[in-house]
């Protein structure tokens, strides 16, 4: 074995472990196991090692282990996935190498060819305080949200979902009472007063839109989701129905280039907004995909002024939402939210005005 491959061997190692650690813990016990057992087996390293590039290696592996197992192959492993309790780490191991020397075929096809599309619906309950906050902040214009690495859309319908914070439960105008999201609510009060008639003409963008009508294509993005999570699974069905009644606008293409045909299409009497949800890494690269958006936007906003609400990691162990305003080639921007990877908590900071000078 060369140094070189002892040396990806062991960077790849380190990424499943800092799943298991950032993202697993606490959330999902069979995966934090799971991920463990690949980052201590060379074989399954190198399994992992053919993902597509740019996508995350271990969200990859584990939904295709995931997808073969609730497509019905028997082995093993299969209980677990339906148990509470995860295996010990030598059957972990022992299971997993197992199952995949079965189904490396299929594995390498699904790693190689897929990509991690997961809609977290629920993270439009940390979404929808953002857009009060941006609405409110602005005049009575008509605003426009573009959501960036859209997935299926998924998102694009948050005006049609019902929320629950805390004990306060939220309806909109035609929100389906089926499809509930729940978020706990912790620091500052977020705001949740918005006029949802004033959004007009939502718009996703997509490299390979998820096909709403592709049984495949759904269930893998269900399969994306961990074992243990069967409300979110729950969730993510309920909202798969909805946009196949009502499907969302979802243009197919490079985000970068269709940012700058988005910018032209759109009327000076709509305010302008892109969001990304955790889709920037995979849109401008790691590390520094932040910075390199920024200089986009601003460049952008030479022809009209720009918002942007972003939330991910940046660097940080804990998420964060980030809002910012772009116009004449300038931006402020301002870190107004913490949050849960998933939207199943948010921290608002009392103190934080959107796109007041904070970060970049």
């Amino acid at each position: 074995m060369t140094e070189q491959t002892r040396a990806s061997r062991q960077e790849l190692a380190d990424v499943f472990r800092r799943f298991a650690h950032q993202q697993c813990a606490g959330r999902s016990p069979l995966y934090f196991t799971l991920s463990h057992a690949v980052a201590d087996s060379p074989e399954l390293l190198d399994l992992a090692a053919g993902t597509r590039p740019g996508q995350p290696a271990p969200n990859m592996l584990l939904g295709a282990v995931h997808h073969i197992l609730r497509r019905g192959a028997p082995h093993p492993l299969s209980p677990y996935f339906s148990r509470l309790e995860p295996p010990s780490q030598e059957q972990a191991a022992e299971l997993l190498v197992d199952f995949c020397r079965r189904h490396a075929g299929q594995i390498e096809q699904i790693i190689s060819t897929r990509s991690v599309q997961t809609n977290e619906v629920n993270r439009c309950a940390v979404l929808l305080p953002a857009f009060a906050a941006l609405q409110n902040s602005l005049d009575d214009r008509p605003m426009r949200i573009v959501d960036v690495g859209a997935s299926a859309g998924l998102n694009l319908l948050w005006n049609r979902y019902t929320y629950r914070y805390d004990d306060q439960v939220l309806r909109l105008p035609g929100s389906d009472p089926s499809t509930v999201l729940t978020c706990e609510v912790t620091g500052g009060v977020p705001p949740l007063a918005v006029d949802v008639s004033r959004f007009v003409r939502p718009v996703g963008i997509e490299v390979a839109p998820v096909d709403l009508t592709d049984r495949e294509a759904t269930e893998w993005l269900v399969s994306l989701t961990w074992p243990e999570q069967t409300e979110r699974q729950r969730t993510l069905r309920t909202a798969l129905a909805l946009a196949a009644q009502e499907p969302p606008t979802v243009v197919a293409g490079q985000a970068p280039e269709h940012l700058a045909q988005v910018v032209a299409e759109t009327p000076a009497d709509q305010h302008l907004c892109f969001v990304f949800s955790w889709s920037i890494y995979q849109i401008f690269g790691s590390p520094g995909g932040r910075e390199r958006l920024a200089i986009t936007l601003a460049e952008l906003s030479r022809r009209r002024p720009i918002h942007e609400i972003s939330i991910g990691h940046f660097g940080h162990d804990v998420p964060r939402m980030i809002m910012a305003r772009y116009e004449n080639g300038e931006s402020r921007s301002a870190v107004v939210a913490h949050c849960d990877v998933y939207g199943f908590w948010i921290h608002w900071l009392s103190d934080a005005r959107p796109e007041e000078d904070g970060t970049s």
